[in-house]
């Protein structure tokens, strides 16, 4: 249960330290007291949104601690926690510029954890759920908690979104490949268009030199002959000139031995020019003269400036555009293949999808007359004997389907059903939408009578009501406040109201009070005495001004409640 609560700058409350006890804690106070303001601050330290605007104004930052006893921390996917002889510290730190700091026993956590174990140890009633009750959306959440189908219910809301996930890439493949089929057939038709050419790198400019050569092939061969007979062959020759002028040379080297490295590069240019005239002469008979490849080598490169004009404008820039096509080809193959997995992925999380949901559906048929019997009970004690409340389970309409056998039904993230609360107030009446026939009094005995079947199987020791007693009074209030004094038999209860008859029933009670100190306000939670207690139920009576027959009206009911706990 929660021990502590302290608080340090939130709002209007300067420091604010409160022990609460077992059983039920009641605060009341005027409007804009700070009631709520506690409630807020305890919603904080459990995991609640943070605002700087929280912080009270001029401070650096605020601080709100909770020390919760009796904690015993079980069940799956819950953080490592380690207790204190059973005691957990929680506090939250919020500074100025936004920025919070989650704390464990002093040990920093993250805030998902913070709330993961605050949703362990408390849980908040408030008037916001009265809209909850009023949206017929939020009515499955009340028959999954009553049968325990919370496990269940995730999973199916997992398996939901699953396959909403995989239909939305099957969409998006198909969409892909659909607005790229016509590309598809184009690229085919282009990639087997150039490797049917089978082009290699540079072949378009050896094509050229090849051609050119070809075209001037008697030219060459003539030029080649004519060079050769001008070195070694023809009258007055290279060749013959320079054997002329060696052997001269090596005449005059016999008189100077100086001039014999001369004569010996004379040999050497002699042996040039020959080797030289070898080769054109070589060159000459080789060169063919062959109009056929002439024409092949010609078509062969036009072949090759069609496709450079079609891919290119260069043979680069040609085999570039080759990959990109291929790897587009091959991405659009690999596409089909990851749409086959996908809808084979598809099919299996359906199949899962469904059997997980009808079960879902069975329990929740089951359960809910359970439900019903629960909630009616509780309405005859709230003062609406013979009301009927009864679980409308009908087909999901939507907003996706899921074919089975030869029939197709509708499913979302909360399965296979629409479940809508109907209520007949009275005796002999239809039950009708609970959202169009109930009035702010019975819907906030129906809300108490829900969280009061739901609490029997909850382990969440302390519950906090603020204001749940909404548009109720007199017999009624009395009521309701007996059912809270039998709810905190068993856990914990911090119930904010403006009645009477509710806060006579607690085992402590609180004033929340403003004072004044300059021109700053605060505020903070009061444990009042009996006297004070006869005076603030007097109040609630009567008024800002207190008679004599509220105070004494006040003592009776102090006194009553007293009679009622001792027969108790």
């Amino acid at each position: 249960m929660l021990e502590t609560l302290t608080i340090h700058n939130y709002a209007i409350i300067d420091e604010m330290s409160t022990a609460f006890s077992r059983g039920l804690n009641i605060i009341t106070g005027e409007t804009g007291a700070g009631k709520s303001i506690v409630v807020d601050a305890l919603e904080l330290v459990l995991g609640a949104r943070a605002s700087a605007e929280m912080i009270r104004a001029g401070s650096s930052g605020l601080v709100v601690s909770g020390v919760f006893t009796g904690v015993t921390l079980s069940g799956p996917n819950l953080p490592d926690i380690d207790t204190i002889d059973d005691m957990l510290i929680l506090r939250r730190e919020v500074r100025a510029d936004g920025k919070n700091r989650c704390y464990i026993n002093d040990s920093p956590v993250t805030l998902r954890t913070l709330k993961e174990i605050g949703d362990r140890l408390v849980d908040f009633h408030g008037q916001h759920d009265h809209q909850s009750l009023l949206s017929a959306i939020d009515h499955v959440e009340y028959l999954d908690g009553f049968a325990g189908l919370g496990t269940l219910a995730d999973r199916v809301a997992k398996e939901y979104e699953q396959m909403r996930s995989i239909r939305h890439d099957i969409r998006k493949i198909e969409k892909e490949i659909e607005s790229t089929k016509r590309d598809r057939d184009l690229f085919t038709f282009q990639l087997e268009e150039i490797d049917r050419v089978a082009i290699q790198p540079g072949e378009d400019d050896e094509l050229e030199v090849s051609i050119s050569r070809l075209s001037s092939a008697s030219d060459l061969k003539a030029m080649g002959l004519k060079t050769f007979q001008r070195l070694s062959e023809a009258e007055g020759s290279v060749a013959e000139t320079l054997n002329t002028i060696s052997r001269e040379l090596e005449s005059a080297t016999s008189h100077d031995p100086s001039l014999a490295p001369m004569s010996d590069r004379l040999g050497e240019i002699l042996d040039s020019v020959e080797d030289t005239a070898h080769f054109f002469r070589t060159y000459a008979e080789n060169l063919d003269d062959d109009p056929a490849l002439l024409d092949e080598l010609d078509e062969r490169l036009a072949m090759i400036e069609r496709l450079k004009k079609k891919y290119g404008p260069s043979l680069d820039d040609l085999f570039a555009y080759r990959e990109k096509i291929a790897a587009a080809l091959e991405g659009s193959e690999m596409s089909r293949e990851k749409l086959d997995s996908l809808r084979g992925e598809l099919k299996s999380i359906e199949n899962s999808l469904f059997e997980s949901s009808s079960e879902l559906s069975r329990k929740r048929k089951e359960a809910a007359p359970g439900l019903s019997a629960e909630v009616e009970h509780h309405l005859a004690d709230l003062g609406m004997s013979g009301a009927r409340l009864v679980a409308a389970i009908d087909p999901c309409t939507g907003p996706d389907s899921l074919v089975c056998g030869d029939s197709t039904v509708f499913v979302s993230e909360k399965g296979l059903d629409s479940v809508e609360f109907l209520i007949a107030a009275n005796p002999g009446e239809p039950p009708k939408s609970l959202v169009k026939v109930a009035s702010g009094g019975e819907i906030s005995r129906i809300m108490l009578a829900l969280k009061l079947t739901l609490s029997d199987i909850s382990d969440v020791p302390s519950m906090v009501f603020d204001e749940i007693d909404v548009g109720v009074s007199g017999r009624i209030a009395e009521a309701i406040g007996r059912k809270l004094k039998t709810l905190t038999a068993k856990r914990q209860a911090l119930v904010i109201t403006h009645l009477p008859q509710i806060a006579a029933m607690a085992e402590r009670h609180f004033s929340a009070r403003k004072k004044v100190d300059g021109d700053r306000t605060s505020t903070g939670l009061i444990l009042l005495d009996d006297s004070e207690r006869q005076r603030e139920l007097a109040s609630l009576l009567s008024g800002d001004t207190l008679t004599d027959a509220a105070l004494a009206h006040a003592q009776e009911m102090i006194e009553s409640q007293k009679d009622g706990n001792e027969d108790g």
